[in-house]
């Protein structure tokens, strides 16, 4: 099963991290679209979070090295969907953030990069 996790989290993390680096004002533009939903939009983002953490916390439970970064990297969306569930609007906040600097997103796209190599190297 974590072998199964290692090549989920490599995939999309490559893909959503390769989008993040080269459409980062798109990705400003879907938070700030998600942002103007209320609170609607802060439960879609937590939804995908969570499914996507709690994913690869079912399937990787390895806390030794390097499998511990993608164990953690899963624990790290879990947190951020509750968060998004129970206090949306602390979510909100974040989301405005992200609508307002596209910047963020080139980082956060050079870190899924980052954890899509440590899927690989897993691997």
């Amino acid at each position: 099963m974590e072998r199964s996790v290692e090549w989920f989290v490599a995939i999309t993390a490559f893909v959503i991290g390769l989008s993040h680096l080269l459409r980062p004002k798109d990705w400003a533009g879907a938070f700030r679209q998600l942002h103007a939903c209320g609170r609607a939009g802060a439960f879609v983002n937590g939804g995908v979070s969570l499914a996507c953490g709690a994913a690869i916390v079912a399937g990787h439970g390895s806390w030794a090295w390097p499998g511990a970064v993608l164990t953690g990297f899963g624990w790290l969306l879990a947190a951020k969907g509750l968060i998004c569930f129970l206090a949306p609007d602390k979510a909100l906040r974040s989301m405005a953030r992200g609508g307002d600097s596209p910047r963020g997103f080139v980082i956060g796209g050079a870190l899924l990069l980052a954890i899509g190599g440590g899927a690989c190297y897993c691997l």
